[in-house]
């Protein structure tokens, strides 16, 4: 374990999207996520009301960070309060060019950040909307947040599912529904690998089984594909443990021998985790690389960030 992801799993919820990593409480949950990582954005909230918003972009090669930084906070709290901003030295992990804090003293009020990433070329806004005043955003949120450069392996944790893709896999897209979860990563030739979570998995399979789930995911993409094996047992070899599941393969229909775009071969993969109590499904024409991502997902379970 790093010294980050020790500090990290100290707090009470890990949140790691798009290369940012930060802790949080674990009452804010993501209300809107957009964007990729070049530019987007993520808006975390509790029962009450909005908490916390991020919102980034690729810096551009003719522009000043600085600058950027200054019409952000400017727009944000405006003229008279940005003056009021001052240089802040990021105490936690990572290369920051530009870091400009802006504390809001009367409260209920915004507490904005704005800074610069030399890890990503990336600049970011980090706006904080306080319920009281105190010293819990520059002391302990910001501190915890790191950036991780394109090029390097990235760990994602939102809402329940969390796992790690190696270098040269992006998300593409994203379906977060309750208790089912899912990620489209895509590499460099636009491979897809799907990884999704269902939980509680006590649940998942009181409505059908583990065999079930697999047709299931297999039936989108029946237009495609047609099973030639299904349902074979197999397993998958986790940090601390081994878990059950099975395996199915697809193959391309014979009326679609000139689609070239459309991979030959697809593997399906389903587990019961039962010390998560949740269920993980992989689909990918790499069934190696399924793996290495499916091995990963858990890496910030609840009972360790708390």
């Amino acid at each position: 374990m790093t010294a980050v992801d020790a500090k990290l799993r100290s707090k009470t919820q890990v949140l790691a999207w798009q290369g940012w990593r930060l802790a949080i409480s674990d009452s804010w949950n993501p209300v809107k996520v957009d964007g990729d990582y070049n530019e987007g954005s993520l808006l975390l909230a509790d029962l009450h009301s909005p908490r916390l918003g991020l919102r980034w972009k690729r810096a551009s090669k003719r522009g000043d960070p600085a600058a950027w930084a200054n019409r952000s906070l400017r727009d944000e709290v405006g003229q008279l309060a940005a003056a009021e901003a001052a240089d802040y030295k990021m105490p936690g992990a990572g290369d920051w060019a530009v870091s400009r804090l802006y504390i809001d003293r009367d409260p209920p009020g915004r507490d904005v950040w704005v800074g610069h990433s030399k890890s990503s070329n990336r600049v970011l806004q980090v706006v904080h909307h306080a319920e009281r005043r105190g010293t819990a955003f520059s002391d302990t949120l910001l501190p915890s947040l790191t950036d991780t450069p394109a090029d390097e392996a990235k760990h994602w944790s939102i809402f329940d599912l969390s796992l790690i893709t190696p270098p040269g896999l992006s998300v593409q897209w994203y379906r977060f529904n309750a208790g089912d979860l899912s990620l489209g990563l895509a590499d460099a030739k636009k491979k897809i690998t799907i990884v999704r979570q269902v939980g509680p998995a006590a649940l998942a399979l009181a409505r059908q089984s583990l065999l079930g789930w697999l047709t299931q995911q297999q039936e989108q993409t029946r237009k495609l594909y047609r099973p030639i094996q299904n349902g074979e047992p197999t397993t998958l070899d986790l940090a601390d443990r081994t878990i059950d599941g099975l395996s199915g393969i697809l193959h391309r229909k014979r009326r679609l021998w000139w689609a070239w775009m459309v991979a030959a071969r697809q593997t399906m993969l389903a587990f019961h985790d039962p010390l998560r109590d949740r269920l993980l499904i992989g689909q990918s024409q790499n069934e190696s690389a399924m793996r290495d991502v499916l091995k990963t997902v858990g890496w910030a379970r609840p009972a360790e960030a708390s």
